[in-house]
This record gives structure tokens, sequence and C-alpha cells, in this order.
């Protein structure tokens, strides 16, 4: 059975049992073959902007013989499926404000009835994906961390809920981690706190950053990191 790495291998277990699956970014394919491997979709499409992407998902798709049931396409995000033509989809692997864009341009896709779920992994900015959901009729079912090398990646499971509205102490931070303590929460949060320690100890340098609100809402956000650390979540 094909292994990508604890990142990609986590992703694919997230994928709900379904008809079809898209992969948007899919570079080598790698995620879509393991779902069908693990016999957790019937159908996949793999899509990617790239044609060298592209190449290289084919030959992953050749290699296991799933050609009739694996769809390598070239195109910009949900550009490459219509409407109802899949059920769920994953985005892994960009910015929290790529996956925004590609969501926004895609309305009738993500309307569609057939698509249920969203599996969204950004590298940066997960916030944004937070914020979006409360003005695109989607909402966090569940969010996760996994650990591949020093690196800790966020992941949203999102579903279909108009009246979905974020709470918690920060949107940096998953108020469905905190709530379920999850076992890297801490991990996470040290490192969050000490990437705002740097950077309001270089703004306090300057007398005119400390005097800014930029730095006044970085001391907040420390502070709220900080109750999150110490289990001072109650909403």
């Amino acid at each position: 059975m094909i292994t990508a790495g604890p990142r990609l291998d986590f992703l694919a277990s997230l994928v709900p049992p379904c008809d079809t699956l898209c992969d948007v970014g899919t570079d080598h394919a790698y995620l879509p073959v393991m779902a069908m491997s693990q016999g957790r979709v019937k159908k996949a499409i793999a899509g990617d902007i790239g044609e060298g992407p592209c190449e290289a998902a084919r030959k992953t798709v050749h290699s296991h013989h799933l050609e009739d049931v694996i769809s390598v396409r070239l195109g910009s995000g949900l550009t490459v499926i219509r409407p109802g033509e899949a059920n769920t989809v994953v985005i892994a692997g960009m910015g929290a404000g790529t996956m925004v864009e590609i969501l926004d341009a895609a309305p009738e896709v993500l309307a569609s009835p057939a698509l249920t779920t969203l599996i969204l992994q950004p590298m940066n900015d997960s916030e944004k994906l937070r914020h979006w959901c409360e003005r695109s009729g989607w909402g966090i079912l569940r969010e996760e961390l996994v650990q591949e090398g020093e690196r800790i990646y966020e992941v949203l499971i999102l579903h279909k809920d108009p009246s979905f509205r974020y709470e918690g102490l920060t949107d940096l931070v998953g108020n469905d981690l905190v709530q379920r303590r999850h076992p890297l929460l801490e991990t996470f949060v040290r490192r969050l706190i000490a990437k705002y320690d740097r950077l309001l100890s270089s703004m306090e340098k300057s007398p005119k950053a400390r005097q800014s609100e930029h730095y006044q809402t970085s001391v907040e956000t420390k502070k709220r990191l900080e109750e999150i650390l110490h289990g001072n979540d109650c909403q």
C-alpha cells in the first residue's frame, strides 16, 4: 500500500466513504490513490494547475493500475470538476488565502447537494478559513493537528452549516482543538506564543511601533494564547 508521510496519510484517513473524491493541487496523486486503496472512494479526480504535477500524477495512477477510476485533470482549483461531480473535496498544502480564492471562485460547485465535505489543510493563515466559513454557508465539523518532522499542520473538516459562527478565544487556534485538548495542542500553542514573543520583542525596540494598534492587538492575542495553554478556555 502506498504511503506518503504522516501528513498525507492522515488526510487520506479523514476522507469519508463516498462515491467521488476531488483532490485539488494533487501533485503526485498520492492522496487519491491512498483513498482508493483504502476503499474510501469509488472514483477520484486529481486536479492540478501545473502540467508537471499532472504528469507526475498520471505516472502514479498508472503504476497502481487505477486509470479507470482516477481522472487526472489540468486546471485551476475547482474548475476541474462540474457541480455535483464530487462528494468530498480535499485542498491541501497551500496558503489559506489561496484556498479562499479557490473556494470563492466556485460557488456552483460548493452549492451542489452532492458535495458534503471539505477537508482543508492550510500551510498558513488558518484563521482566514475560519472567517470564510462564517460567510460561506459552511461550518467547521472538526479540526485536527498532525505532525510531520518538526512541523505541525492544521486540518479543518467542513460540512454545510449556514448558521455557523466561529467561537473561540482566538481565531488562530481552532476552538474544537481547544475543547478536546488535542494531544498536539500544547506544542502548537507554545510555538505560536514564541512567535508572538519574537514579534513583540522586535516592536518594542521602536516607540512608534509600541504605540501602534498592531502592537496592542498582538499583546492581546498572546494573552489569549496563554489562556488556552493554561486551560482557561471557557467560553
